[in-house]
């Protein structure tokens, strides 16, 4: 996404989504991001803040793709990056 904040203008989310992308044949159904207006802005916010080095925190209920956005977004950071992941669920306990 074109980052318009040095120009000063109002850009749509849904302006950046190339609606004519393919899905690769090899790609299997459980691993397609349909790519939308939140898809694009969750990517947009870890992409910026991993630039400027800023924790970042997302919240939200059970189920609508948090783990999933980020994780789509650390996976395609340049080889300098290395992800860690820590998994934590409803029934994650401190014992």
């Amino acid at each position: 996404m074109k980052d318009n904040l040095s120009d000063g203008e109002w850009v749509n989310w849904t302006n950046s989504i190339d609606k004519n992308e393919a899905i690769p044949k090899n790609m299997q159904p459980q691993e397609i991001i349909v790519r939308t207006m939140d898809t694009v802005r969750y990517s947009y916010f870890v992409n910026l803040n991993i630039k400027n080095e800023m924790p970042l925190l997302f919240c939200g209920p059970t189920g609508t793709g948090k783990s999933v956005y980020i994780k789509n977004v650390l996976m395609s950071l340049p080889a300098e990056y290395i992800s860690f992941e820590v998994g934590f669920s409803a029934q994650t306990s401190a014992q």
